[in-house]
C-alpha cells in the first residue's frame, strides 16, 4: 500500500509577489496537471479511502493519489472545486480556524499579497463538493516557536471554532509551514485528529506515523512532467530527487 499526498496552496496566479509566488499554482496549470496525472494512471482518492488504507483496512489502486490545500483560500470554492468537479476528483482543505472569511494575515505582516480566505459558508459549499475541511490551527503561527502551554489551543481550539462554525468536527490537521516536533505530533493525536499532515516528502504506507503523513508540495514553476517525476521520486532518498528535478528543469 502507497499513497502519494498533494499539497497545494492557493489555485491562483501569484506571481506579482517575490515570495509567495510558488505558493499559486494558476488554474490553468492546475487544470493541466489533473489531467497529466490522470492520463499517466494516477487514481484520486478521497479521505475514508486514504485513511482505511493507512489503517490497513482496505487496499488502494495503483498509484493513489490524495489532493490536499493549506490554508483554505477563497479560489478553492472560485477555481479550483469546479475543476475538480468537472473530474469527479475529492479533497480536503485545511483552514485557519481563526481567520475563516479573513485574509493571510500571517504573510501580511512580512508585507506580501493580501489573499482572501474561505467564509464559513464558502467551507460549507466546499464540503458539500467532497472536499472535507480540516484544521490548520487558530492562528497559522509555526507550531515550533508557540509556548508549550499555547499548543493545546491553536491545535484542539481549532477544531472547536471549526466546528461551532457548522463544519463537522474536523478528523485531520495539518502543521503550518510543516513545522512539528514529536511533542506537537503528540498533542494533535491527543486532540482527536485521525491524521496529521506534513510536507515532509515522501510517500505513505501502513507503517507511516499517521500524525507524520508525508505530502509533496506542488508549486507554481511545477509543469504537469515535473510534477509526475515529482510523484514518482518522492520516496528517493533527497539527493537523489534534487538531482532529479533540477535535471528536470532543463
Amino acid at each position: 500500500m502507497r499513497l502519494r499526498i498533494l499539497a497545494y496552496h492557493a489555485i491562483a496566479d501569484l506571481s506579482d509577489d517575490r515570495v509567495l509566488a510558488e505558493y499559486g499554482v494558476p488554474p490553468h496549470l492546475f487544470a493541466a496537471q489533473l489531467e497529466a496525472l490522470a492520463a499517466a494512471g494516477w487514481s484520486f482518492v478521497d479521505l475514508d479511502t486514504a485513511l482505511a488504507a493507512l489503517a490497513g483496512e482496505r487496499e488502494l489502486p495503483r498509484r493513489a493519489l490524495l489532493l490536499t490545500f493549506d490554508d483554505a483560500y477563497a479560489d478553492l470554492l472560485d477555481v479550483a472545486a469546479p475543476i475538480m468537479a468537472d473530474r469527479g476528483l475529492p479533497g480536503v482543505v485545511f483552514a485557519v480556524a481563526g481567520q475563516i472569511g479573513g485574509t493571510n494575515e500571517w504573510d501580511n505582516k512580512k508585507r506580501r499579497m493580501t489573499i482572501d480566505l474561505l467564509d464559513a459558508d464558502g467551507l460549507r459549499a466546499v464540503a458539500a463538493q467532497g472536499i472535507e475541511v480540516g484544521s490548520h490551527t487558530i492562528s497559522h503561527r509555526p507550531l515550533t516557536e508557540i509556548p508549550e502551554a499555547e499548543l493545546e489551543e491553536e491545535i484542539v481550539g481549532a477544531a472547536d471554532r471549526l466546528e461551532q462554525a457548522g463544519l463537522p468536527r474536523p478528523r485531520t490537521f495539518s502543521y503550518p509551514y510543516g513545522e512539528w516536533s514529536p511533542a506537537i505530533a503528540e498533542v494533535a493525536r491527543a486532540a482527536g485528529y485521525r491524521a496529521s499532515f506534513t510536507i515532509d516528502c515522501g510517500v505513505a504506507t501502513e507503517r507511516t506515523d499517521l500524525h507524520l503523513l508525508p505530502r509533496v508540495e506542488v508549486q507554481a514553476s511545477d509543469t504537469p512532467r515535473k510534477l509526475r517525476l515529482k510523484l514518482l521520486s518522492a520516496g528517493w532518498p533527497a539527493p537523489l530527487r534534487d538531482v532529479l528535478l533540477r535535471l528536470a528543469r532543463g
